[in-house]
């Protein structure tokens, strides 16, 4: 990921989408997860920085996780996965999103110096779709609201690319919502 500024520039800007939002190491290791992550996941942002993103998933999607992360790495990827959910310590579902499985869309792009930004969107079943498609399209506008401020800003080159690849994978997710209605 860029340093500095940049840095911080990226994680403002994940911190204001209506997703989870993760920055991953080159090795797969969360380097920074934000509060929505955390809550859909039933974990705090500090028990999620240091995991591998793999241990985050289920057994059973492990091989599609590994394929669209390494394509991924040479530009934008998507796959669904199911992730599951952290229970309470006293063996409760801990909250609405505590127990059971997460099933998301997830969205992997370079970031520079073998970096990845991660999106993940909540599939789960039980919202209805004009729901779904509802607060995907807010999502969208926040994503592209926040990077038309960041153009306005002077980036460095990873920055820069960080800024244009999210602007590519709000496209290509609006573009995938509108296909679908």
């Amino acid at each position: 990921m860029a340093t500095g500024v940049s840095r911080a520039v990226i994680e403002v800007l994940l911190d204001r989408v209506h997703q989870g939002a993760a920055t991953l190491s080159p090795e797969g290791i969360l380097a920074y997860a934000n509060q929505r992550l955390a809550s859909m996941l039933g974990q705090s942002r500090a028990e999620l920085v240091g995991k591998a993103f793999a241990d985050l998933v289920a057994e059973h999607d492990r091989e599609t996780f590994a394929n669209a992360l390494a394509t991924g790495r040479d530009g934008a990827s998507q796959c669904c996965l199911a992730m599951p959910r952290a229970k309470a310590a006293n063996g409760h579902n801990g909250g609405p999103n505590g127990g059971g499985e997460l099933q998301a869309l997830v969205t992997f792009a370079p970031l520079g110096h073998g970096q990845m930004s991660c999106l993940v969107t909540d599939l789960t079943q039980g919202k209805g779709a004009g729901t779904l498609a509802h607060e995907v399209r807010n999502m969208l506008g926040t994503m592209r609201n926040s990077v038309e401020l960041l153009r306005r800003s002077s980036l460095d080159a990873d920055a820069q690319r960080a800024v244009e690849s999210i602007e590519r994978h709000s496209g290509r997710m609006l573009d995938l919502l509108n296909s679908r209605e």
